[in-house]
């Protein structure tokens, strides 16, 4: 059966049994009959609420492209949306039988849509109206609670609109349905469940962010108490996704069959001690599909309440992209506790990789780490000393290496550089944390390289925005013989005193060596990167400044930041915050030689005018000068309206984002009218 037939089987069931059981009772009591005795009933409505609402959006875009060449005209395009919706809904929550039989909630609703939309562009003009109906629901039923077995289905269906800084607001609506049961037994307890979600987001004026989303996954978990410091633990998940672009030809699916199995003892004097082994089994077909298998069983030993001792073997075989790596890994890690003052980290580990017909690696290292925090007679002090060292061996045939799941945060000016000289470009892969996002070269980022290295520099205006974490995968070429050393020095000193001065100092130092027998012709890469500031601290605002030296052999830069934060006003009916940074970067000797200013400013005001009356107002706006790439201007701003009159809620929204680049300016100007009538309680009318 199709997708579509199972969530409309689905949801006719759990309507009908809702409707039809709302029905039947009302018209036996209009029928004359007696009231029943509530002992005998089988379905009743504990609550039954209604409301009618009236929705108006309208959207306007204009985007302004100026000609890169002297023959090029420049072009601009406006977008307008108008869309209308009448809306009638209920929520309801009730019982059938009785409340350890099944309870239900939730809410439905019904409306009818009318929308417009006009395009003018350079390339002919076109007007577009649709007409329809719209059906939402968030529905929920609770099977057995209490009892040994116990479960819930759900059903939705959700349209809501995603505000985005400095870009336009996109609409998403989602579709789903699924169920969970769970099974409550003293030695075998388990869990079932199935989830489906369907997501469509659309909004852009080029419809580059407008994406079709879908995931189901299916998940069993069993666990067997062995004792109470005893137990194993079996868990299996089946899950499919896929995402659609708009614009693109390609789509990207992947199924997924996922074993865990973990296992837990608790030994020795009062079971301080711990015998922990994780399995993981995962077979994956479609794009970027990655099969593994691995298991780590770990032991902890608590030999006082000072010292614990860690020893932990893991053994991992991946398939990914055309390579077979197997990885054993051996770790011996220290934790001793001076008091409550010093805690001294010892860490040790010895690798070993195959690529299968390609490339060993023996890698081996340590770390020493030490933290120390006292408080004294001005307030309190933090100290903290890492020193690592590695040395890794290759040998073997040139080939490939996989990097996967490499987590970085875009920080605007700077590019990405990513850890790995040698990088294949079109095995890049760059997805949101949660690694169902994927975004698109050229559209959301671009690859940047400079001989061996490799940067990764965000699109103004796609979807990747500032100070968003991504996960990179990417492949890199190694030469057929080599080594190379790595240290790494991490410290830190902060002195919190009482009267909220705080100065601090960071210090980050990072150095690779990669000898010239690699075939690459050996390189050295070396990273001082200091931080020197003070924050300062009050009740009613924030002050700070840090100087910043980032000394490195790809790209050197040396910068500043003054930032602060004021709370004009505190009330519980009035509140205005502003905040500010401003940033100033020298970059010199790298890459690029070039001077960057960024000015964040922001501010945000809530007032509740009366009772039943509220008002807030946002404004966020970027300025950055940039000796290169020219200049930029961003604009944030949002400011509503609510109002309260008995069971009439009115809110009124005004949204306008400007991102004007050196090449380009995009305005988004949109307007969202919500009224909404509540009749609570229609139960007590009758």
């Amino acid at each position: 059966m199709h997708g579509a037939g199972i969530r409309l089987s689905f949801m006719s069931a759990i309507l009908g049994g809702l409707v039809a059981g709302s029905i039947l009772p009302t018209q036996a009591r209009a029928s004359g009959e007696a009231e029943p005795d509530p002992k005998a009933e089988y379905f009743t409505l504990d609550r039954l609420d209604a409301y009618l609402e009236f929705e108006a959006d309208y959207d306007h875009t204009k985007v302004h492209q100026s000609a890169l060449r002297s023959l090029e005209r420049s072009r601009t395009q406006t977008n307008r949306d108008y869309t209308f919706e009448e809306r009638i809904g209920f929520t309801l929550a009730g019982t059938v039988v009785d409340p350890s039989f099944i309870t239900f909630d939730g809410d439905i609703s019904f409306a009818l849509t009318q929308g417009r939309h006009e395009e003018r562009g350079p390339y002919g003009d076109s007007t577009d109206t649709d007409t329809g109906h719209l059906l939402q629901y968030d529905l929920r039923a609770n099977f057995f609670s209490g009892k040994k077995l116990s479960g819930s289905v759900y059903g939705l269906r959700q349209d809501d609109r995603i505000s985005r800084r400095f870009q336009p607001t996109l609409d998403e609506v989602r579709n789903g349905f699924g169920t969970s049961w769970d099974f409550a037994d003293e030695k075998f307890p388990m869990t079932l469940s199935y989830d489906y979600l369907e997501t469509d987001r659309t909004g852009n004026w080029d419809k580059r962010d407008d994406e079709h989303y879908t995931e189901s996954r299916f998940h069993y978990g069993v666990k067997w108490l062995i004792s109470d410091y005893h137990w194993l633990a079996l868990d299996y998940e089946h899950a499919q996704t896929k995402q659609e672009y708009q614009g693109l030809r390609e789509a990207f699916e992947t199924t997924r069959d996922l074993f865990t199995l973990e296992h837990e003892l608790a030994f020795g004097p009062s079971r301080r001690h711990l015998f922990r082994t994780l399995v993981h089994w995962q077979e994956e077909s479609g794009d970027f599909a990655r099969d593994y298998f691995e298991i780590g069983p770990q032991l902890t030993l608590h030999h006082s309440d000072q010292l614990q001792t860690l020893y932990k073997y893991q053994f991992n075989r991946e398939r990914y992209e055309g390579l077979d790596v197997e990885t054993h890994r051996l770790d011996f890690q220290l934790v001793h506790q001076v008091y409550t003052n010093l805690t001294t980290t010892v860490d040790l580990f010895g690798l070993y990789e195959d690529i299968e017909d390609d490339l060993n690696t023996e890698q081996y290292g340590g770390s020493v780490d030490w933290q120390y925090n006292r408080k004294n007679a001005h307030g309190h002090f933090y100290a903290n000393l890492a020193l690592a060292y590695d040395t890794e061996d290759l040998s073997g045939d040139s080939g490939f290496r996989v990097v996967l799941n490499e987590t970085v945060t875009f920080r605007d000016p700077i590019n990405i550089t990513l850890r790995h000289r040698n990088v294949v470009p079109y095995t890049i892969v760059l997805t949101d944390l949660t690694n169902h996002r994927y975004y698109i070269a050229g559209r959301d980022y671009l690859v940047l390289q400079w001989g061996d290295v490799t940067q990764i520099a965000r699109v103004r205006g796609g979807r990747i925005t500032d100070e968003t974490a991504v996960m990179i995968d990417y492949q890199y070429r190694t030469p057929s013989n080599g080594q190379i050393d790595t240290i790494r020095v991490d410290a830190g000193l902060e002195q919190r005193f009482d009267n909220g001065i705080t100065p601090y100092y960071r210090f980050a130092y990072r150095n690779q060596d990669a000898d010239a027998s690699m075939g690459f012709g050996g390189y050295s890469d070396r990273t001082d990167h200091h931080r020197l500031g003070v924050k300062y601290e009050q009740e009613r605002y924030t002050l700070g400044a840090e100087y910043e030296i980032f000394d490195d052999t790809i790209e050197p830069y040396d910068a500043f930041h003054v930032d602060g934060l004021l709370r004009v006003l505190q009330t519980p009916t009035h509140s205005v915050d502003t905040s500010a940074r401003l940033s100033r970067f020298f970059f010199e000797g790298g890459i690029d030689d070039r001077e960057v200013t960024v000015i964040d400013v922001e501010l945000d005001h809530r007032w509740q005018l009366r009772e039943n009356m509220s008002t807030f107002e946002r404004v966020a706006y970027r300025w950055e000068d940039d000796s290169l790439d020219g200049i930029t201007h961003a604009w944030d701003l949002a400011a509503g309206l609510d109002y309260v009159m008995g069971e009439l809620t009115a809110e009124l929204t005004f949204e306008y984002d400007r991102l004007d680049l050196a090449q380009s300016t995009e305005d988004d100007f949109g307007v969202y009218l919500r009224l909404r009538r509540d009749f609570p309680n229609l139960l007590a009318r009758r």
